[in-house]
């Protein structure tokens, strides 16, 4: 099995942390990552610090249209040609990085060596050297089909270890409150998921994802609201909320 579905939803704080920090963990280990935000804006902390990892493509806000409950249907007509169109680039943008790993595969090793990706374009650096091997040291090739031991992997590892090999990370972050806000099609982003190339790894994150959403992921975290200061009337912090 190669390149999982990860779900971040619920009401409780942690949804976006904790996609940027398996977005971090990605890029720390030579696996380009492209993130997409929806309903934000650029004024959150994470985004010039992101701007400057190696490895991560970040699409910006470019357009902002306000709370849902205050646009006019016209605006939420506009909201939804953009986020659709967002999620098409990001989506597009996933899919080429995991071509171009294929293709680069043996070429060089890691990941955008000390580059950023300037552009909507992806930099042949990002190609990721294929080497057929686990951190385990098995080669994906001896990986077991049957429960046979593989050679040379660990006693602790699960006989059933599929290959671990991640080509590219998307993070689609907000994206649940894009589709219950209709602004992008649940049935084309399930379309997106069930057609999904080979090692393309995607995170979702917000509250209320959809049935088929949840029987599509093979991570579901959902963060539950026990305590938060907003209830005793201290509003956003900027380094903690945004």
């Amino acid at each position: 099995m190669n390149g999982l579905v990860h779900i971040y939803c619920g009401d409780g704080k942690g949804k976006t942390t904790a996609a940027l920090g398996l977005a971090l963990r990605a890029a720390g280990n030579g696996v380009p990552v492209v993130i997409a935000r929806f309903l934000k804006n650029d004024g959150s902390g994470e985004v010039g610090i992101l701007e400057n990892v190696p490895g991560v493509y970040l699409f910006h806000c470019e357009r902002q249209f306000g709370f849902t409950w205050t646009m006019s249907e016209e605006q939420k007509a506009e909201a939804g040609e953009y986020f659709t169109r967002l999620f098409e680039r990001a989506w597009e943008m996933g899919c080429k990085t995991v071509r171009e790993s294929v293709e680069g595969a043996g070429k060089a090793d890691g990941c955008m060596a000390g580059e950023n990706w300037g552009s909507d374009s992806v930099s042949d650096g990002s190609s990721r050297r294929d080497t057929g091997v686990c951190d385990t040291g098995a080669s994906i090739s001896e990986s077991p089909v049957s429960g046979a031991p593989v050679s040379g992997s660990p006693a602790s590892a699960p006989l059933t270890s599929p290959p671990c090999e991640i080509r590219a990370l998307l993070v689609l972050d907000e994206i649940m409150a894009a589709v219950n806000s209709g602004f992008v099609a649940n049935e084309r982003l399930l379309a997106a998921l069930d057609h999904r190339p080979d090692g393309l790894e995607v995170v979702l994150t917000g509250r209320g994802p959809s049935e088929e959403l949840l029987s599509r992921a093979d991570y579901v975290t959902e963060m539950r609201a026990v305590k938060h200061p907003y209830e005793k009337g201290v509003g956003a912090r900027k380094g903690v909320e945004y």
